[in-house]
């Protein structure tokens, strides 16, 4: 496996700030779930995950993203996992219920907003609960929330343009109504600007 910058920067500045992140949804995990992780990227959350689930599959489009997660486990020696290069529009081959749990983290956002309801939808099917960390709206006043618009601006493109779009149409609870999810409990993180929503 060649080295990648790309998912180097990632392990280097954005999974430090999210692992706080994937720890707090831990609480929700039980030794019998298999978990279906979309839009993995480095396997941060998956491999926290599979401390303590049954099984962990992760998936994700990019290539050097999926080849550092699998490293990463074999590192650790985590055999629970399973880290798969999959488009996540593509889950209709999962069977209905096939897991106790489907999460993502940090992705919603970043996804065309029609899509993104699709991929929820699809996860609804495949997975009892459904986890999502995403920005919480509106962010919060002052620093913590000038930062997260910064850094969506700073990725530009089509990136930004799909974050402004997740931000006026109010958040996760937009994207969760449109696609048969209800929110059963939701935590605010960092200082306020994550919210981490339990689904139904």
């Amino acid at each position: 496996m060649r080295f990648s910058f790309e998912a180097f920067l990632y392990q280097l500045l954005i999974d430090p700030i999210l692992s706080k992140l994937h720890k707090s949804i831990l609480a929700n995990i039980k030794s019998s779930d298999k978990v279906l992780d979309v839009a993995c990227g480095t396997g941060s959350l998956s491999l926290a995950i599979a401390e303590k689930a049954l099984y962990v599959k992760g998936i994700d489009l990019s290539e050097p993203m999926i080849n550092s997660a699998i490293k990463s486990a074999g590192r650790r020696g985590v055999k629970n996992v399973d880290f798969t290069l999959r488009d996540a529009s593509e889950l209709t081959d999962f069977k209905d219920h096939e897991f106790e749990i489907a999460v993502t983290s940090m992705a919603i956002h970043q996804f065309d907003a029609e899509l993104a309801i699709r991929i929820l939808t699809e996860m609804k099917r495949i997975a009892s609960r459904v986890i999502i960390i995403d920005y919480n709206y509106p962010l919060p006043k002052g620093f913590s929330g000038s930062v997260a618009s910064g850094i969506e601006k700073l990725a530009g493109g089509d990136h930004y343009r799909n974050f402004a779009i997740y931000m006026r149409s109010g958040g996760i609870e937009y994207f969760t109504g449109r696609s048969g999810l209800e929110i059963k409990s939701q935590v605010l993180k960092g200082r306020g600007e994550f919210a981490i929503s339990v689904c139904i």
